[in-house]
């Protein structure tokens, strides 16, 4: 975004950010989101001396603070990183009127809350600026807790972070995608109103007992973003839409083409290619581009970097690729 000239500072917010450092699956110390985002930026703001970049890291822990100051590169005359401690949904709320109400100022909010608990009326203004949101639904969290709530505190906490009555969680037995699908449907309908059009991005994170613990959720309204977030995603996990260990299952053949089913939640360059050979098939001559802008508007398939591998799935599908369109024949099972 710096590279624009409408652009005149970037915000980044990470109103839960903890203190920077953890330990990797080797027990080595690694740095974390708000370490590594601040010499990204800081790097690049070198380049674009005319612009200004502000960085906002909230935790309730003030020791989580105090370390992490420890990490953080120097302010400069177009740098600077801001620390607070207390509830980061009041800091957002603090800088609502600073930050949405100001021309030329794109903001990324990484909204990281401990367990499943959203506060809406803290978050939701932030759908509608120029800017882009990063939530972690912890839906493992809802899953184990929701069925045994039985503190006031607590069945409040899931009503307001689903908006819907504790009774319809718990009917939901358990179901990841049901509750990750609520929160899908308070942004959209947030946007119900807004005549801008938007992206939704969803990802799912499994741990290595191949449990999916949360979804990161990615909202914006730049179409630039929407295709980066998807290629880099499938870039972190290896070419894939997520680290799901499918026990080589992606190789195995399908009938139907199917690439809907919400019980699948790992992806690979065959589903692209599938999802492709679905719709264009019996047809010829498709351009390129029409094939492309189709997965560029698709929620989870990226486009960029993937298209020698999509060609070449196409091709084993006996598809015709010619130098500016293919031909889609549709496949024929023969019986003996």
């Amino acid at each position: 975004m710096l590279g624009y000239s409408y652009c005149k500072d970037v915000v980044f917010i990470d109103c839960m950010c903890n203190n920077g450092i953890y330990k990797d699956l080797n027990e080595n110390l690694t740095h974390g989101t708000p370490i590594r985002v601040s010499k990204i930026i800081s790097d690049a703001m070198k380049k674009f001396p005319d612009k200004k970049a502000v960085l906002y890291f909230n935790d309730f822990d003030n020791e989580n603070i105090d370390e992490l100051r420890k990490h953080l590169p120097e302010d400069t005359n177009n740098f600077q990183i801001k620390l607070s401690v207390g509830d980061g949904n009041d800091l957002l709320r603090k800088l609502k009127p600073e930050l949405l109400e100001k021309k030329n100022l794109n903001y990324l909010l990484f909204y990281d809350p401990f367990k499943a608990a959203i506060d809406w009326d803290a978050l939701s203004p932030y759908f509608f600026g120029w800017g882009e949101v990063i939530l972690n639904h912890m839906v493992s969290d809802t899953e184990r807790a929701v069925k045994s709530a039985t503190r006031f505190e607590t069945i409040k906490k899931y009503e307001q972070t689903y908006l819907t009555a504790i009774e319809n969680l718990v009917n939901l037995q358990g179901d990841k995608n049901a509750y990750n699908n609520l929160i899908e449907k308070i942004i959209k309908d947030l946007q119900s109103n807004s005549n801008r059009e938007y992206y939704l991005v969803s990802v799912p994170f499994f741990i290595k007992t191949n449990s999916r613990i949360y979804n990161i959720i990615f909202f914006t309204k730049n179409e630039q973003g929407f295709k980066l977030f998807k290629k880099t995603a499938w870039k972190i996990f290896g070419g894939k839409s997520s680290n799901q260990n499918t026990h080589g299952k992606e190789n195995q053949m399908t009938l139907d083409f199917e690439i809907d089913s919400e019980d699948k939640q790992c992806y690979y360059v065959s589903d692209i290619a599938d999802y492709i050979f679905k719709t264009f098939k019996d047809r010829k001559n498709v351009p390129f581009k029409e094939i492309w802008d189709l997965i560029e508007k698709h929620p989870i398939f990226p486009c960029e970097g993937y298209k020698k591998e999509i060609l070449k799935d196409l091709r084993l599908k006996d598809c015709q690729v010619h130098k500016n369109s293919i031909d889609f024949f549709e496949v024929k099972l023969w019986k003996k």
